[in-house]
């Protein structure tokens, strides 16, 4: 018989996945309508690969996207509810840079790193996606570890 994630499992990633949907866009429109200074970014994650042109940075965002619900889905059968909501983080964070990219090609950042302009030119600039995507991968090797160290 076919085991189904559960509907509290499913609960929590799909609940996290729109908070981080829902903070990323809504920080972005604030940033846009209230004038705070933002960078658009034209390549992955800190501008990687912003010369390769945007179709292919967009495809690219697109099947790390796939392959993050894929990933979130398969294994929340078996994964704890840390895992699932570090999921949930990263596919909210992936979809809201990858809205991005569909329509203006290019992801707004409106948060820059303190002094990262010391090592890189012009800064480096991230945005709410961004931090869930982090908070996501954290929580998910958290949770790994986790579960390794107690012999699961």
């Amino acid at each position: 018989m076919r085991e189904y994630i559960s509907s509290k499992a499913a609960l929590i990633c799909t609940a996290a996945f729109f908070i981080s949907l829902f903070a990323d866009r809504l920080t972005k429109y604030a940033a846009l309508r209230l004038g705070w200074n933002t960078s658009l970014n034209a390549g992955l994650s800190f501008g990687l690969f912003s010369e390769t042109g945007s179709s292919v940075v967009t495809a690219a965002s697109a099947v790390i996207l796939l392959i993050l619900l894929i990933l979130c889905v398969h294994c929340a059968r078996w994964r704890g509810p840390l895992f699932r909501l570090g999921g949930g983080f990263m596919l909210g964070g992936a979809a809201g840079n990858l809205m991005d990219r569909l329509s203006c090609g290019q992801v707004i950042d409106w948060l820059p790193l303190p002094m990262s302009e010391i090592f890189f030119r012009g800064g480096l600039w991230i945005n709410a996606a961004d931090i869930f995507l982090s908070a996501g991968a954290a929580m998910i090797i958290f949770a790994l570890w986790k579960e390794r160290k107690s012999g699961l």
